[in-house]
């Protein structure tokens, strides 16, 4: 299990983030990765990211390490005032860079790859897989991100193993990722609202929300403290089954600057 919390101060926003994972009850290794930061010379944009190795697949734990690491080595490079070419151009790094990495290994390896850029006090979200990013704005919870799979028939309860049957009878198989192929085609958008203090992001792989209702994150993320919210989050997910790893990275954008600042 991993906690990392942070008080980020821009000169504009006072942002709050938090990563916490957790291997679960069923994996024996932890193939997500997840980390946040500052766009290196702003004081400003921020951006987080979560990756999910893809289950099934040789070293997908290095895959979603290569895609994490693509990224915050790119926020070394300007934005220039085009966020969506920006994030589409570290992606496709990060996918030519696994799409060698595979061949030089000769394994098949991909992750999805959910990432949240804030950038001049506007949010955009990239996204490729089925992670999620969830907006919790004045107490509603909105998805933002749509899955790119496609929901499998049941699977054999002697394929899929007693415990993981009886809590996950369908199984969604991956229509988008990266690593998989040449070309990658990720959702990349511009958030229409505007953000607002007290906004929260939630970014979570499938080990998440495959087990805890929207009803449920809604209320476990509106906790005060983002490392309860955090903890609360996970466990609740492994007292369901936790059959998969589980990882979210929740983003405050604080109530008031100053406020709370010393409890992450």
């Amino acid at each position: 299990m991993e906690m990392r919390s942070s008080i980020l101060r821009s000169k504009n926003l006072f942002i709050r983030a938090i990563t916490h994972t957790d291997m679960g009850c069923v994996r024996r290794n932890n193939e997500d990765n997840a980390g946040f930061t500052f766009i290196k010379g702003s004081k400003n944009d921020f951006i987080a990211m979560l990756a999910d190795g893809m289950g099934g697949y040789e070293r997908g734990e290095e895959a979603s390490e290569a895609m994490i690491h693509e990224i915050f080595t790119g926020t070394s490079q300007k934005i220039d005032r085009n966020p969506r070419r920006w994030l589409l151009n570290m992606l496709q790094k990060a996918n030519s860079d696994i799409c060698t990495m595979s061949q030089q290994q000769g394994v098949v390896m991909g992750t999805t790859c959910t990432t949240l850029l804030i950038w001049r006090k506007r949010v955009w979200c990239a996204h490729i897989g089925d992670s999620r990013i969830y907006l919790l704005s004045k107490g509603k919870l909105r998805q933002l991100t749509d899955d790119h799979t496609v929901v499998g028939a049941m699977m054999r309860e002697g394929a899929l193993g007693a415990a993981e049957a009886a809590v996950h009878p369908k199984r969604s198989v991956l229509t988008k990722a990266i690593g998989t192929g040449a070309r990658i085609e990720p959702d990349i958008f511009k958030l229409q609202t505007t953000l607002r203090r007290g906004d929260r992001f939630l970014l979570c792989s499938d080990g998440l929300y495959d087990l805890v209702s929207d009803a449920e994150i809604c209320t476990l993320l509106s906790q005060t403290s983002l490392r309860k919210a955090a903890a609360s989050l996970t466990d609740t997910a492994k007292r369901k089954g936790g059959y998969d790893n589980i990882t979210v990275v929740i983003v405050e954008i604080d109530k008031k600057k100053g406020e709370n600042s010393d409890e992450a």
